[in-house]
């Protein structure tokens, strides 16, 4: 049934493409502002006498509360997407950038002068205007790939969908962490057999959610066979039940689940047409269960707050993750109902909207006063983050109309295959592992290497050199073709950026095989740090007691070369991350966005790899030598080297006159941040040395001066810096970028 209006964000006339409307960003980006200043003066305890504004002046070092940096640069994300989601013009966005710095980040600091419980600080206030910028950056390239799928082959299909999957996948299956426990395993499933007291409540409420899931994936359109979509989703969320140990299994929940689906299926299969009626009830449902009964937790004092998720101070995160999921399933689906059916609302969308926000206030004014629970503004949150991406990505059930054209796909021609090309490649990779192995060969038999460089391949010095050639090649040409794979994903639409990490994973993974064939076992484990962990925590107690009773039953003889593995992959990611974020700059097409994208999806992985090498080690190898403050001049000396190394590698032929004198001026800067970064005093056999002596030196028995050092260091760093640029060069010359995204959409 076709609707007598178009829904607003369609143009209508002949070729007319469906475009984003802004509305939904002009409401996200007000609840964004509202957000900040309620949570940056919280509680509103107002002075009549402010501090003196020289404290907001002294508080300046940026990375003095790193966890506060982070929580201020995350706030202000969300704020630069909706300001460029808002503003059409370059000119407005900087206009409403410099507007929301000067009121947002530094004036509501100024303003918090005024308040005794909070602290101004103008790092504060540089981490918002970086977390906004970002913003505005990755939401270039999101409303780009948004307006892609909307005239593109994804236009006739309806993505709010997949929000909603996500959350009843949240609510079935988090935290999504299967136990390796048989003990706590076998104690989890018990309460399914043993068959405790039947509860209809939960049966019921798993039914409902898995129905709304089954809608959804029925009403996708991403699958061809989405009853086999749904047929799959619905045995993983059932393995993550059982393999869990969160909480209670009971056969409700799973008799809920296989209910739920069979149910939405038959919906869908059956009654198509009105599957946005059978929802929409099915979710108000849904959500008076979270009103009439204590689903949240809440105190019944028919109190009322106005922080949002209060439920979560009183009975913990992970305990409350899933009912919010619940609550956020119905609300999302009662928006998803009205929008995209075919009534009166899909063509009037915020007065929908505006209806359903309506209903909230007043469930949440029967949940005080009828049912006597306590009310927050939980509700109203969730549907104020929810709306904005169901107003973007909703479609009405009569499609597309006419006037809706998809873009137009131009498909390059096939390009003309050389058939010297394996052969050169072999040739030229045959030649670049020769002279890397014979190097290595010459290296670690020179007069006056560092010891455990000279017994890095033991025994068989020409076999080791000549796999670790392969290796050293693998550390630029790695991860070069990993960015060239996400950028053919994302000529596909696939989403290439949020495959890169499983990308670097295989790359390391393969970058251990190869390492692991080269050195002896025993050089490896002084590089990383012996596989220790199990001994540690089963005999001497490391975890405590719960741990060490819990890891007993493993068998060590797996868990210590799964150690060894992780112990690599975390130090050989703190190298490639960073050589990833740069080689994105290399392809011209979108290559800010694309960076910065990488970067914030990449740099969580970073620091975890940080802390698998240095905080959670149970060796000391590494430990030892990191100076109390060194992390982050040596994180600023791996970028420094990766920069470095990306620049040779991209632009090495065409501009050496400048890299080459660049090149030993960012030797030089290394060797200062290498110096800050490192323990001066070291302990070792009763003999104390410099951190440095003990990398770069021969033995622990002569000490060199520092500039035989400081020479040590030239040769490592631009030995590290051609091997570096010389795989991702080699990978460069023969997988160039521009057949990856050959496919791309005009």
């Amino acid at each position: 049934m076709a609707s007598s209006r178009p829904p607003p964000e369609l143009n209508q006339g002949p070729g007319a493409q469906r475009e984003l409307s802004r509305t939904p960003a002009h409401v996200f980006l007000l609840a964004m502002i509202v957000f900040i200043v309620y949570g940056s003066l919280f509680p509103f305890d107002f002075s009549d006498q402010p501090l003196s504004i020289d404290s907001f002046f002294d508080q300046y070092q940026l990375f003095a509360n790193r966890s506060d940096a982070i929580d201020n640069f995350l706030l202000f994300v969300p704020l630069g997407v909706g300001l460029h989601a808002s503003l059409r013009s370059a000119s407005a966005r900087m206009l409403g950038a410099i507007f929301s710095v000067l009121v947002l980040a530094i004036g509501i600091q100024l303003v918090q002068l005024y308040l005794p419980s909070r602290v101004a600080s103008l790092s504060d206030a540089f981490w918002n205007t970086v977390g906004m910028v970002a913003g505005m950056l990755v939401a270039g390239r999101i409303q780009d790939a948004l307006r892609a799928r909307l005239n593109g082959p994804m236009a006739g299909r309806d993505h709010f969908l997949a929000c909603l999957l996500l959350l009843w996948f949240f609510y079935e299956s988090f935290p999504f962490v299967p136990t390796l426990d048989i003990g706590l395993l076998r104690a989890h499933i018990k309460t399914a057999v043993v068959a405790p007291p039947f509860e209809l409540m939960r049966l019921t409420q798993h039914g409902l959610a898995a129905a709304l899931a089954g809608i959804a994936m029925m009403r996708l359109g991403w699958l061809r066979r989405p009853a086999l979509g749904l047929l799959l989703l619905g045995g993983a969320a059932m393995l993550l039940e059982v393999f869990v140990a969160y909480g209670a299994l009971r056969r409700e929940t799973l008799l809920g689940m296989a209910l739920g689906l069979g149910a939405g299926y038959l919906v869908v299969r059956h009654q198509r047409a009105r599957s946005h009626d059978v929802a929409l009830l099915l979710a108000l449902a849904t959500l008076l269960i979270t009103v009439l009964t204590p689903y949240r937790g809440q105190l019944a004092d028919a109190g009322f707050t106005l922080t949002p998720f209060s439920h979560l101070m009183w009975r913990g995160l992970l305990s409350e993750v899933a009912p919010a999921a619940f609550e956020a399933l119905a609300i999302g689906t009662i928006l998803w109902a009205g929008l995209a059916g075919a009534g009166r609302f899909g063509a009037r969308p915020l007065w929908w909207c505006a209806l359903v926000l309506a209903l909230l206030a007043a469930l949440e004014l029967v949940r005080m006063k009828l049912a006597g629970f306590h009310g927050d503004t939980t509700a109203l949150t969730m549907a104020l983050v929810l709306a904005p991406a169901a107003l973007s990505l909703r479609l009405r059930d009569d499609g597309p109309t006419e006037s809706v054209v998809a873009a137009p796909l131009r498909i390059p021609p096939a390009p003309r295959v050389n058939k010297l090309a394996p052969r050169r490649l072999s040739i030229e990779l045959g030649a670049g592992a020769l002279v890397l192995g014979v190097g290595m060969w010459l290296l670690v038999h020179l007069p006056g290497v560092p010891y455990n460089l000279g017994k890095l391949f033991g025994q068989h010095a020409v076999f080791g050199a000549a796999v670790f050639s392969l290796a050293l090649l693998w550390l630029g040409a790695g991860p070069w073709l990993a960015v060239r794979t996400a950028l053919a994903l994302d000529a596909r639409r696939r989403h290439g950026s949020v495959w890169m990490p499983l990308l670097l994973l295989g790359v390391a993974l393969l970058s251990f095989m190869l390492v692991n064939l080269a050195t002896p076992e025993i050089m490896l484990d002084k590089i990383i740090g012996a596989p220790d962990l199990y001994r540690r925590v089963v005999e001497e107690n490391y975890w405590g007691q719960e741990w060490a009773a819990r890891m007993a039953p493993w068998p060590g003889d797996v868990v210590r070369p799964l150690e060894r593995v992780l112990r690599y992959l975390a130090l050989y990611g703190v190298f490639i991350i960073p050589l990833t974020v740069a080689l994105q700059a290399v392809p011209k097409d979108d290559r800010r966005a694309r960076v910065l994208i990488n970067l914030l999806w990449l740099l969580p992985f970073w620091v975890l790899a940080k802390y698998v090498v240095l905080d959670w080690a149970v060796t000391d190898n590494l430990q030892e030598l990191v100076a109390e403050n060194g992390v982050p001049f040596l994180a600023a000396l791996i970028v420094l080297m990766m920069g470095n190394a990306v620049a040779l590698a991209a632009f090495g032929r065409r501009r050496w006159p400048l890299l080459a004198p660049a090149t030993l001026l960012l030797a030089l800067a290394g060797w200062w941040l290498f110096d800050q970064g490192i323990e001066h005093l070291v302990m070792n056999s009763g003999r104390v040395f410099s951190g440095v002596h003990f990398l770069l030196g021969q033995d622990r028995s002569a000490a060199l001066s520092d500039g035989a050092l400081a020479l040590r260091w030239a040769g490592f760093y631009l030995g590290a810096v051609a091997v570096f640029a010389g795989g991702a060069a080699f990978a460069m010359r023969h997988w160039p970028a521009g057949l990856a995204a050959s496919g791309k959409a005009a």
